[in-house]
This record gives structure tokens, sequence and C-alpha cells, in this order.
């Protein structure tokens, strides 16, 4: 090497080993649409605004038969005829549809058409299309009426979106497969298949509809993607690599196929099928399995001096201050049954942010879906870490919450991550802890896990004191990942 490139190469070194100084990232905006409604703040309102979801009979919202679940999709005929005599023989008849949302335009998948409806909700709120960051021109995908605003476009190469999903387009594989090979040709394979059928479509869907030009990411870890792909766009924030990224999840696989591959898991609900809203119990002794759900979810990640610059068009719900990412090395789809991998991720997300003391964490949103086996590792792992391990018991000064919104949502898969996310950042805004629905307060469930934390059984908690709050979500492969999030406590050092 040259002398000068010699100097050059140890600069390099030199600068990598220098500490960077990381960023704070806040959380601006929220967009969803789940089973409970379609936008988050008809979501957030279903979720506590009761007790249980369903005492009035009501199954507008949550979970319903999977019958009705097909008949939500505005499928085609043919199509729904072949879902419906498929699907009446599984032993699961139970689901949670996004209600009134239809085909789209052909060209995108349904999972990817509910992250746009979710990002660009979360957006607004944030107000970032008011001005700061506008929508791309109405007159066609390559239509930008903004293309020469250099201010405009800097913006956009430092925004980015980062959206999990676990299953993408089960349906868009199935029905062109089946296609296919009865015709023995795939000359009516559609163009659009295969980004339909991409994982990343979702995220891409996003990118383009807001002209987002920053990192572009996409995660696809099973029923953590969700909350991987917040704490990975954390991670870009906090490190300079952008100033804002729109992150969550997003799936739609309520299909017989779908439905069909999980019931020879044995890790659907069974028990309930002529009480839907009942299905989804969460730590309950009579939990026996998972609802499957769909939707999406988004929270706008901001850095603090950028949301600050914006002024009164960036509402700061809360701080996004560590993530934890953990594998169990132990099963395919079944978890490490010490909860060693829950635990590493719930420490990993602590030493992130700022190795935070155990004991200072208020509540957590629990992964928990409702199986017997998953719901007790989990249970245990939270309360070696944040009740019984040393630094918590010598920390902790009030009762630890736990809950699991999944009683009313369900399980949305490679989304749960992402609205949980939402929920905890609720938590953490408005000092409303949400309950988990089905969770009898006097289940012997309880007493069997033995826990030391408080569940939040039959109606939301109003008025929390909640400085930090923790998510979790784990997923098949041994994934795991925990978010924790703070109080914005204004612009200290």
């Amino acid at each position: 090497l040259s002398g000068a490139a010699m100097v050059s190469s140890a600069a390099a070194v030199a600068a990598a080993a220098t500490p960077r100084l990381l960023r704070r990232v806040v959380v601006t905006g929220i967009g969803s649409v789940t089973p409970l409604g379609a936008t988050f703040p008809s979501t957030w309102s279903a979720l506590t605004g009761r007790g249980r979801l369903g005492l009035d009979g009501n199954d507008d919202v949550g979970i319903t038969t999977l019958e009705r679940s097909l008949l939500e999709q505005d499928l085609p005929q043919l199509s729904l005829d072949r879902e419906m005599a498929l699907s009446r023989a599984l032993p699961c008849q139970v689901a949670a549809p996004v209600r009134g949302v239809g085909r789209g335009d052909g060209r995108t998948a349904r999972f990817a058409l509910f992250a746009e409806m979710a990002g660009t909700e979360a957006a607004r709120s944030a107000g970032l299309l008011d001005g700061w960051l506008p929508r791309r021109g109405s007159g066609g995908d390559d239509a930008d009426e903004y293309e020469d605003d250099e201010e405009i476009l800097l913006r956009r190469d430092r925004s980015g979106c980062s959206v999990g999903s676990g299953m993408s387009s089960v349906r868009d594989v199935t029905e062109s497969s089946s296609e296919c090979y009865s015709r023995g040709s795939v000359r009516r394979l559609s163009p659009h298949f295969v980004p339909r059928v991409l994982a990343n479509s979702a995220s891409g869907r996003l990118s383009l509809a807001l002209g987002l030009r920053g990192p572009n990411l996409s995660h696809s870890t099973a029923c953590a993607a969700g909350a991987h792909a917040v704490g990975e766009a954390f991670r870009c924030v906090r490190d300079g690599d952008a100033d804002v990224m729109l992150a969550g999840g997003a799936e739609a696989c309520i299909d017989p196929v779908s439905a069909g591959g999980f019931c020879r898991l044995r890790a659907l609900s069974t028990g309930y099928n002529d009480r839907p809203l009942e299905s989804s119990r969460p730590f309950d002794s009579g939990r026996d399995g998972f609802v499957m759900a769909e939707g999406a979810a988004v929270i706008v990640l901001e850095e603090l001096g950028h949301a600050l610059r914006r002024g009164a068009g960036a509402r700061i719900l809360c701080e996004l201050v560590g993530y934890g990412a953990s594998g169990d090395a132990h099963h395919v789809t079944s978890p490490d049954p010490g909860g060693s991998g829950a635990m590493r991720a719930m420490k990993a997300a602590l030493r992130s942010a700022g190795g935070m003391c155990p004991g200072s964490v208020d509540y957590v949103n629990a992964h928990a879906t409702s199986t017997p086996v998953g719901d007790a590792i989990e249970a245990s792992a939270i309360d070696a870490t944040l009740i019984q391990s040393a630094d918590a018991a010598a920390t902790r000064e009030r009762d630890l919450y736990v809950s699991s919104t999944k009683g009313a949502t369900g399980h949305l898969l490679g989304a749960a991550g992402g609205i949980e996310a939402a929920f905890t950042v609720m938590a953490v805004a408005e000092g409303i802890v949400p309950h988990t629905a089905n969770l009898c307060p006097d289940s012997e469930g309880e007493r069997r896990l033995d826990i030391g934390f408080r569940h939040v059984t039959e109606e939301a908690l109003v008025g929390a004191d909640v400085q930090f709050a923790m998510s979790n979500s784990f997923g098949f492969g041994g994934t795991n990942a925990s978010l924790v999030f703070s109080r914005y406590e204004g612009d200290r050092q």
C-alpha cells in the first residue's frame, strides 16, 4: 500500500473505533388497520374503552368465525367457494379479520395494502404529510410534483421504512400454483405474482406511496417480525442512518392453507368454535391455542432534534430507548422450556437502554398468544428477569403490570410486534394499561404460574404511572425481540 493509502486506512480504523454519539429516538405517530378498527384511534378505543370484548354480543370487531373472516376479504366467488369448502373441515373455526378492506387494485397483496394504509395514517398523525414530507403526486406511479424540490428530496433521503411480515401472501402462492399445475402452463400466471409474494412488498409499497428514499428494510422473523422491524429502524435513527423511520408489521394469511398448517401444528384454538370472542385467552387456565388475525401497524420513529425542529407538527408520544434480540437455538416451533431466549432478549433491551435497571419497568405487553406452553414460559421469564433477579429485587419499588392484548386482537403473527409496540407506546403516553381479555381474575392458571407480577384483567387500568414499558415478541425458529419505551422527559442531554 502507498503511504497515503496506509494513512487513510488507519484513519478509517480509528474512526470506526471511536464511539459515536447515539441519538435519541422518539415516537411521533401511529397508524394501524386491525380486527378492532380501520384506524389506530378506533382500535385503541375498542381495546381500552370497555371490558371484555363481545359482552354485548357484537362481533363487528375482534374475533369472529372463520367463515365470516373469509367473507370479509371480498374474494372472487370461485375462490371463496373453494376456500369455504376447505375451511369447513378444519378443527379451528375462529379468526380475527380486518373488516371493510377489499381486494385493492390487483397489483398489491392484502398484507402490503394494510402496510400502506397503516403507514400513511402514521405519517399523517405525526404531521409529516402537512408540508414537511408531502406525498407523491397523483398523476401515476412515476409522477412526482416535488422532483425538483431539493429540500423535500433531502428529507425523503433521510426518511425510510422497516416493515416485517411472517407469511407474506400464502394465498397467492397456493392459487397460482394450483392454476399452473392444473393447466400445465405458466402462461396465465399474473405478472404481478412475484411482487405480491415478496416479503418486502409491504415496505416497498409504503416507500413508493410516501416517496421514502432512506433505508427500505423488511424482516421476516415469524411472529417477531414486526418487533424486529421496529428495533432495526430504531438503530437506523439512533446511529444516524436516517432521521425518520416508519416501522412496524403487516400480515394477511387468513386462508385455509395457512390455517390448516397451524392446525397441523396443533397451535390454534379449537375449543371455542361456538364462542369465538372467548377463544383467545392468554394466561388463562382455559387457553388452548392462538387465534389467527390479520392487519398492520406502523409507528413513526424520529430523531429527537428533528422532531423538535418540526415544531407543532410533531407530537412526541414517548421515547424508544432499548431494543434486544436473541435466539433460542432449541426447536423450530417450541420455545426453550427455561425461557432463556426470552430472558436474554429482555436483558439485551435493558442494556441497550443504557443499562436500565430491570426493576424500573412498570408494564410489559407480553407476547403471550394463548398457548398452554408458551404463555407459562414467558410468564416465568418475565418474573425471573424483572421481578426475581437480584438487580430487579434491589430496585423495584412498585408493582409490575403485565397484559397480553392478543385476547382482544387475536394473533397478528408478523404484524403482532407492530401493533403491540403501538399499544405499549400509548400505555406510556396516556397512562392506560390495556387488559388481557378473557383472563379470569381468579383463574387457577394465575396461581399455577406462580408469578410475582400483576395481571391486568377485566378492564383497562386507567391513570397508571407508566415511566418505562416493554413489549415482547417471540417467533418460530426461536427468534425473540424486546423493545423498551420511556416517558418523554424533555430535551435533556
